[in-house]
């Protein structure tokens, strides 16, 4: 949905409520974030004097792959956000800059939307695998502990050489 800025009159909110759609052909989903299953928002957009402020209310099905299984599964987001667009910077404002006329609702959705996923998510249930023939699998925490335990192996030969021998 394209809104025209020229087209809003100021201090009136207009109410949109309906079901947005996020084909995959439009918008940019990378992994862990495969799609939007559904998303019903309750939008408001009001034109000030400075800017055009968007409240939007969102209930959204993301389709996303588990960190552990590789498995896609279903996570259910609410969301509630102000965005604060504007042609021109300002230092008291943090609004978004999007200079002409037009402001892609969808876009600006999609970002909300993509912002409040988790970094590395796991679904409901979901262990992490175990170890198996020819590889491990360990946490993070592990992970840094025998980082510094053990050295980088790349320098293990120098520690091999003496350096104090008179004889080379």
């Amino acid at each position: 949905m394209i809104i025209s800025k020229s087209k809003l009159i100021l201090d009136k909110t207009i109410p949109i409520q309906k079901e947005f759609l996020f084909e995959k052909k439009h918008f940019n989903f990378v992994s862990p974030f495969l799609s939007i299953k559904k998303c019903y928002g309750n939008v408001e957009i009001t034109k000030y004097r400075n800017f055009i402020r968007i409240n939007a209310d969102l209930q959204v099905i993301a389709v996303l792959e588990c960190s552990y299984t590789l498995k896609p599964f279903n996570h259910e987001l609410l969301i509630h956000e102000e965005v604060l667009i504007s042609d021109k910077y300002e230092d008291e404002d943090e609004a978004i800059i999007i200079p002409g006329d037009d402001i892609e609702l969808e876009q600006i959705l999609f970002a909300l939307i993509s912002s409040d996923l988790p970094i590395k998510p796991i679904k409901p249930g979901a262990e992490l695998p175990k170890s198996g023939d020819g590889y491990r699998i360990i946490d993070d925490a592990q992970l840094l502990k025998e980082r510094s335990q053990s050295g980088d192996s790349r320098f293990a030969k120098l520690d091999e050489i003496d350096f104090n021998d008179e004889d080379n």
